[in-house]
């Protein structure tokens, strides 16, 4: 296969937190989903955040374990970000954003890597290797997960008005210099690739980052996201991370279901 290098132009930075129910404001708003939060507060999280892309003949294999590496434990949340800098050689990725591909150059320059790739797996924004290295992403995993949280997030106030999603976030511990992200994902979706690396493949993607927002963290922080037309309420999850300004790590997660 062809391998695609992006030399770094441009540093961003970005953050993220832990979540779970607020119980003293559920009586002024039916919540529309219920929050699946993980054990305990500040319990460990590990977020993996898998760059990918449709128009990558290597990607496939990573697409297919992150669903594998998520079931390790409950407090394992997966996200498959694609990139769109494949999309030059043939076939348009449905899912890339420009934004998911300037994600992963902050990644690569806070991490002192001389170049972008695909696929790549990066764990609670402080571990990064070939996304189908199943030892790597393993030992990564079980690294993170014996470290506690140190952020707690609540959601809230939830409620769907047309096509958005309205919620408040409630948080407490070191929010210092961190960023909140919330991204809806559509938990599952199948693609017959028709040009590129990929022609003729039917791919199967899980947690696809659809919706993607950044705030900065604050003790309540407000958002409204866009949900996508073509996806139904059982299709789609809402998850809330924080993430230090400086290191990029990742301190806390919780995943948000809607209700059937």
């Amino acid at each position: 296969m062809k391998w695609i290098i992006i030399t770094i132009a441009s540093i961003g930075v970005i953050g993220l937190g832990f979540i779970a129910q607020h119980p003293k404001h559920n009586k002024k708003s039916a919540p529309l989903a219920k929050v699946k939060a993980i054990t305990g507060a500040y319990s460990p999280v590990a977020i993996l955040e898998l760059f990918t892309s449709e128009g990558c003949s290597s990607c496939p294999s990573a697409d297919n374990l992150l669903p594998q590496l998520a079931k390790i434990d409950s407090t394992v949340i997966s996200l498959s970000f694609h990139v769109d800098y494949w999309n030059r050689l043939g076939w348009t990725d449905p899912f890339s954003s420009s934004q998911f591909s300037e994600r992963q150059r902050d990644y690569a320059t806070q991490l002192n890597l001389e170049s972008v790739y695909t696929p790549q797996l990066i764990v609670n924004g402080t571990y990064e290797f070939v996304g189908s290295n199943r030892s790597k992403a393993e030992s990564a995993i079980g690294k993170v997960l014996k470290e506690k949280a140190t952020v707690k997030l609540e959601v809230d106030e939830v409620r769907k008005r047309d096509n958005k999603l309205l919620f408040s976030i409630y948080a407490e511990g070191d929010i210092a210099k961190s960023k909140l992200l919330a991204v809806i994902v559509q938990k599952q979706v199948t693609m017959n690739v028709k040009a590129g690396e990929n022609s003729g493949a039917k791919l199967t993607h899980t947690n696809v980052v659809r919706t993607f927002d950044m705030q900065t963290a604050k003790t309540k922080n407000e958002f409204s996201l866009s949900i996508p037309n073509d996806i139904t309420d059982n299709q789609w999850e809402l998850i809330v991370y924080t993430q230090q300004e400086n290191k990029l790590k990742i301190t806390g997660a919780v995943k948000y279901t809607p209700t059937k």
